[in-house]
């Protein structure tokens, strides 16, 4: 964002923030009266829940019908809350137990609370082992989509998010949280639910919502240990030093800068020029910067242009103009390789800034605003195309590319708002 739009914007702020929260507080009126149907249920049987919110109209998209479909192949009873409304609700009871409709009001966590209450409402807590938390905010791949709903809910953790997030401060994304016995029959648990206020502003959500869960959640568990993420920053290093081949080919994997845009998120982004800067602040010292030798001695001429798409790369231009050992040279670029990556890998939100990556090392999901939210570059959206079944890219591109980017498509108050996530 230039510096004069960054002023205007800033102006209009709270200008913003007030429109925002009054149209908020106007759809709470508008929904106030209508209610909450509950459209069919099924018996329970103290199997393990699937909880998960809906915005779906119409029919459910083609990758929410099959997370269903693999959810009650491996047996769980699903708990489906929409702010919709489906057309014909009674096709899809082979894979939802309880449909519900609700309101448009709330969000995500809106739709939580009403599957919450009518869980705690019918007493399920003491029977349930397991439930788990979902929403369709995300796209779900078919690929290693069974064996991940496995590994959450078959996990003795007592609070297991899929990803983390250090942003303001370190808390579970809220799109996919499995939780124990213990947790859901903890009194605060129970408490959250039943005091959450729902909202449509989008940081109050946040904040309220998923910052206000996961604080809850850390005041539940029995052990801090018992608070974590499937695929936290310790699981990503001991994947790497359990496979050097993933630090060699990471740059397969990096996010794409988005271009010429206002939104752009800032984040740290891991590149192999970020490597290469490593290398020269740590290793690489020219004859001109100091009279004694430093740890390797070079003469890099500074208009010399070249491209580097890979860390192989990277080691093929510096071996042409340093005097050092293939192998130490190997092992230094890897070593700072892997140190710029998970520099990076905590920068914002991971599931956005490590989308590839991590649907690479098998996380079936892709956040849907990545696009709208300029945290993806249409360069991203292919690559995580390529990257899944064949027979389901073209309309999660579909799906993609019809949620472009908001800092294109909004001006005055509304182009304020979203630049400061308040839509």
């Amino acid at each position: 964002m230039n510096i004069i739009r960054r002023i205007q914007q800033a102006s209009i702020y709270p200008f913003a923030y007030r429109i925002t929260s009054l149209k908020s507080l106007l759809q709470r009126l508008k929904t106030f009266t209508k209610p909450t149907t509950v459209i069919y249920e099924n018996n329970y049987k103290s199997e393990k829940v699937l909880l998960i919110a809906l915005y779906e109209k119409g029919e459910l998209r083609s990758d929410v019908l099959n997370l269903l479909q693999t959810s009650k192949k491996l047996g769980l009873y699903i708990i489906a809350v929409n702010t919709l409304k489906i057309k014909n609700p009674s096709i899809y009871k082979e894979v939802i137990d309880v449909y519900i409709e609700r309101p448009n009001f709330g969000r995500d966590f809106g739709s939580y609370k009403t599957g919450f209450s009518y869980f705690f409402k019918n007493q399920y807590e003491k029977l349930c082992p397991r439930l788990l938390m979902l929403n369709d905010s995300l796209f779900y791949t078919s690929k290693g989509l069974s064996e991940f709903l496995e590994n959450m809910t078959n996990t003795d953790v007592e609070v297991l998010g899929a990803t983390e997030n250090h942003e303001i401060e370190h808390h579970l994304g809220s799109f996919c949280i499995s939780f124990k016995q213990n947790i859901l029959k903890n009194k605060k648990f129970i408490k959250y639910w039943r005091n959450y206020t729902n909202s449509d502003v989008r940081p109050v959500v946040i904040k309220r919502g998923e910052m206000g869960l996961s604080k809850t959640l850390k005041r539940c568990v029995t052990k801090t240990k018992e608070f974590k993420a499937h695929y936290s920053l310790a699981y990503i290093t001991d994947l790497f030093n359990r496979d050097i081949s993933l630090v060699e080919n990471i740059s397969k994997y990096y996010r794409n800068p988005s271009f010429h845009r206002i939104g752009d998120t800032g984040w740290r982004r891991a590149s192999i020029k970020g490597v290469h800067d490593r290398l020269k602040e740590f290793y690489i010292i020219n004859d001109s910067d100091m009279n004694s030798t430093g740890n390797i001695e070079t003469k890099i001429e500074t208009d010399q242009i070249n491209f580097l798409s890979s860390t192989k790369d990277l080691q093929n231009m510096l071996e042409r103009r340093l005097p050092i050992n293939q192998m130490d040279l190997a092992e230094k670029i890897n070593k700072e390789t892997l140190f710029d990556f998970i520099d990076c890998f905590t920068s914002g939100s991971q599931v956005h800034q490590n989308a590839l990556f991590l649907l690479h090392i098998g996380l079936p999901f892709i956040k849907l605003d990545g696009l709208y939210r300029g945290m993806f570059s249409n360069a991203d959206v292919e690559a995580l195309a390529l990257a899944i079944d064949t027979n389901e890219s073209l309309y999660f591109k579909e799906v993609m590319y019809n949620n472009p980017f908001g800092g294109d498509r909004y001006i005055g108050w509304r182009a304020a708002a979203f630049n400061y996530g308040l839509i």
